[in-house]
């Protein structure tokens, strides 16, 4: 397997259970890629390559937040800025990809195909620091936070679907990025 059959295998599991519509999930051309890899001096890991393919130019109702192509700039301008307020620095290798209202991003290790990612975030209102969450493999982190929104969604009554059965689902889609 790999890890274009991952990402083949999850979009068309998530349309399929209405999570997702195929109409709306717009992917980056190569060119753009490439063109923001050169803006930043780096070659993006095929996992994070093929996640933009595949919806790079869209917010996925799955997973209810930006991680564009088109706003690595905000992203990087909001993470410096988290930084900065906590007298902290990036970790070597790291690439921020995703933030969430100024209060938290995502980020990969540049140095494999599917890079480990890690969440930055403040403690809390009344604790200075940053606080900082593993979730593995990139394809580990995108199962983790489309899990995270089905539940939630289901909670509020957005949408009815089996949550089990969709979670098991997401499971062994999972497993397809093991064997890539």
């Amino acid at each position: 397997m790999s890890l274009q059959a991952f990402y083949a295998r999850l979009d068309q599991f998530l349309c399929t259970v209405a999570l997702e519509e195929p109409t709306r999930v717009l992917g980056c051309s190569e060119a753009e890629i490439a063109a923001q890899e050169h803006t930043y001096g780096v070659r993006f890991p095929l996992a994070y390559r093929l996640f933009l393919k595949w919806c790079g130019r869209t917010t996925l109702k799955s997973l209810d937040q930006d991680f564009q192509l088109d706003f690595l700039e905000y992203y990087w301008g909001s993470a410096r800025d988290l930084l900065a307020e906590n007298q902290a620095v990036l970790e070597p290798g790291g690439f921020v990809f995703g933030e969430w209202q100024g209060y938290n991003f995502f980020y990969f290790l540049l140095g494999s195909d599917n890079p480990p990612v890690k969440l930055c975030m403040i403690k809390s209102d009344t604790e200075p620091g940053l606080e900082y969450t593993n979730y593995g493999r990139f394809t580990n982190w995108l199962i983790d936070r489309i899990k995270s929104m089905v539940e939630i969604r289901q909670s509020i009554r957005k949408i009815n679907v089996d949550v089990p059965a969709v979670w098991a689902e997401l499971d062994q889609i999972a497993l397809v990025a093991d064997y890539a």
